[in-house]
């Protein structure tokens, strides 16, 4: 009897590794253009931009401000989007960013979303806390910047996945960390991005379809 029980025991794991498996390879990637943000709060400013997506970009202009050691849960300074996501699926973020006069001075923000949790359901960098997950252009030390490219969510190496609470509309909030930071493209990749970049560190042109 213990024996037939720690089989189904194992089936009924098998099968819920399955389901989210599936889950994963069908849930979609999401590709956000960052200038056509439904909310902009202080002093991001959307501008025109040839090689940007979409022909535009979203820009925190450099004055020299210090960098924010922590995210505010009310932020002065801040832009959002809206999207769907679907539950229990872990996604990569990914964002496209232009650093003014390639200082790695101007090169990080913080992101914050509405509904995410950790891979236990416990809530995590939300809207409305000081929760957040660093954007940072630069990948290490050293590495330098040039034009356009993409980073996740961590300064060297691939950062936390994101996860959400329920099935459906999602915000994401991108608030000031350093100024003098633009950004064109932000994306969610439950498969195709998961473990690699959209597109280059630097000198990128990578443009994806939303």
């Amino acid at each position: 009897m213990f024996h037939v029980s720690r089989v189904a025991v194992i089936l009924v794991l098998v099968l819920q590794a399955w389901a989210v498996a599936v889950a994963q390879t069908d849930a979609a990637n999401v590709v956000l253009y960052a200038s056509e943000t439904t909310v902009r709060a202080g002093n991001w400013v959307v501008e025109a931009d040839a090689t940007a997506a979409g022909g535009a970009r979203i820009r925190y202009p450099d004055a020299g401000g210090p960098k924010l050691t922590t995210a505010f849960a009310n932020p002065t300074h801040y832009f959002e989007t809206t999207f769907n996501a679907q539950a229990g699926i872990a996604y990569r973020l990914w964002m496209r960013g232009k650093a003014d006069a390639n200082s790695t001075n101007n090169d990080s923000a913080w992101v914050q979303f509405s509904g995410s949790v950790d891979s236990g359901g416990t809530p995590v960098f939300r809207i409305g806390t000081t929760s957040a997950t660093m954007f940072n252009l630069e990948e290490c030390t050293g590495c330098g910047l040039s034009a356009w490219g993409w980073n996740d969510n961590l300064f060297q190496g691939l950062g936390p996945l994101i996860y959400f609470a329920t099935s459906g509309p999602q915000t994401i909030r991108v608030q000031l960390r350093e100024d003098g930071l633009a950004i064109d493209q932000i994306v969610l990749s439950p498969q195709t991005y998961l473990n690699n970049a959209p597109g280059a560190t630097k000198n990128d042109t990578t443009i994806l379809p939303k």
